[in-house]
């Protein structure tokens, strides 16, 4: 009767216990590092879009301190000379900035649309287009 009591009175974990506590904490840290990536992709995708933001806007802005009439104002398809460009604009990065110019008064009479577009890709393939205008140097164009 001595060894029952004894035997009821140890207390600790059994090996099952012990199996099952370590499975659910191995579960919790790969949702843990699941996150963490993700968070790291998001940051990696919004540096780019911001990049992209501001080669764009460099671009266009160019572009519309062109003088009225200048050839670079004329409608067609144009790309950065040394494409790919690095996040400063110099070549041998990962962003292709191209722009389009649109055919005379459109949206408008007297004004032409310019697109500028930076596309790239790191774990997967992204675009950004930002447009502005431009005025012609007769009305209508």
């Amino acid at each position: 009767m001595h060894r029952k009591t004894r035997k009821r009175r140890q207390r600790g974990f059994s090996l099952v216990e012990a199996l099952a506590a370590t499975t659910l904490l191995a579960v919790a840290m790969m949702s843990l590092n699941m996150t963490s990536i993700s968070l790291a992709r998001g940051t990696k995708t919004a540096d780019g879009y911001g990049v992209a933001t501001a080669l764009a806007t460099k671009q266009l802005e160019i572009v519309r301190a062109m003088p009225v009439g200048s050839a670079g104002h004329n409608p067609g398809n144009y790309a950065s000379a040394n494409n790919p460009l690095t996040a400063a604009g110099l070549a041998g990065g990962k962003y292709t900035r191209t722009w389009t110019v649109s055919a005379n008064n459109v949206p408008a009479n007297g004004i032409r649309t310019v697109t500028v577009t930076v596309s790239w890709t790191d774990y997967e393939s992204h675009s950004l287009q930002l447009a502005g205008f431009v005025r012609c140097q007769n009305l209508p164009c």
